[in-house]
């Protein structure tokens, strides 16, 4: 089988018109069709649906389609190393995160740079069901997601560390160090979406009265700064709060008050230069020290005594 086969089903499958697929490749379109033609004989099924014009792909095809893009990923993978070995550690990684994670997402990417300074880094932020989708396309290398919200039978994973929900508030007044899920939930709230984990999620439910969502870190950090409104997030985050006068960090106790982060990629994946050198980089004690830093600074908000 010819990879270039492969290409062609994709191609396919994405402009939904032969004429369409064999221009994107750049081929003729009897070549792109022959080509697919090859591969039904090859694998000795059906994978087009075969009539006067294209009409989608049968449950075999799509089966082929899946195997296809896999195929081309890897072949681009070997591609950058190859490229990498002669010319030197270089190439593109594409790293998926979490608004949660973005603060240790960060530390991450500047130590792989400084590891691999022609390194081409590709960071995007989405929701956990669309990094678990695109790794499983292909279409992302690695994720720094939380463990507990995805599945160990799709992703092999490697725990980074845990941390704490933590309240955040400017408050002058006493505060307990620890609240329960009830206490926060009876707060007025502006919350980041896609910054919780599953669990805390969970927990604080549809109770929160007063809440205002937002996916935008500024409008987030205006509201706390107001004195109005709370938030509740990963430790990690405290950075984003450090400016603000009288800021209180409050643990949350209980059920789903912490979780586990960690780097994520497809089960049995074929690990790149880039891939590698980063799994290094998180075992280094320098990462680890820069990563518990980022995780204590919550605590020079915590509220004095009980």
């Amino acid at each position: 089988m010819i990879v270039k086969n492969f290409r062609y089903l994709i191609a396919l499958d994405q402009e939904g018109h032969f004429g369409r697929a064999a221009k994107s490749c750049n081929v003729s379109q009897p070549t792109l069709s022959a080509g697919i033609k090859q591969l039904e004989q090859d694998l000795g099924v059906e994978i087009v649906r075969h009539g006067r014009r294209y009409d989608g792909l049968t449950s075999e095809g799509e089966t082929v389609l899946a195997w296809a893009k896999k195929i081309e990923s890897n072949c681009e993978g070997l591609e950058r190393d190859l490229s990498a070995q002669k010319r030197g550690l270089e190439g593109q990684i594409r790293l998926g995160v979490l608004s949660a994670t973005s603060i240790m997402a960060s530390i991450l990417s500047l130590a792989l740079a400084e590891r691999m300074p022609l390194l081409e880094q590709c960071i995007c932020t989405a929701q956990t069901s669309s990094l678990t989708k695109a790794l499983l396309t292909h279409e992302m290398d690695m994720a720094l997601v939380y463990l507990e919200d995805i599945s160990e039978e799709d992703f092999d994973t490697h725990l980074l560390y845990r941390e704490r929900i933590v309240v955040f508030q400017a408050s002058g007044d006493p505060l307990p160090r620890q609240v329960s899920w009830d206490h926060v939930a009876e707060l007025p709230l502006c919350i980041l979406d896609c910054a919780l984990p599953k669990a805390a999620r969970s927990r604080l439910g549809h109770r929160a009265a007063k809440s205002i969502r937002t996916n935008n870190v500024d409008v987030l950090a205006a509201h706390i700064a107001s004195g109005r409104y709370a938030t509740v997030l990963p430790q990690s985050l405290a950075t984003y709060f450090a400016r603000i006068s009288d800021i209180r960090a409050v643990e949350v106790a209980g059920e789903g008050a912490d979780a586990a982060v960690g780097l994520a990629m497809p089960r049995n994946g074929v690990k790149s230069t880039p891939t590698a050198a980063l799994f290094e980089i998180v075992r280094a004690p320098e990462t680890m020290a820069s990563i518990e830093a980022a995780l204590d600074l919550y605590r020079q908000f915590q509220p004095e005594g009980g």
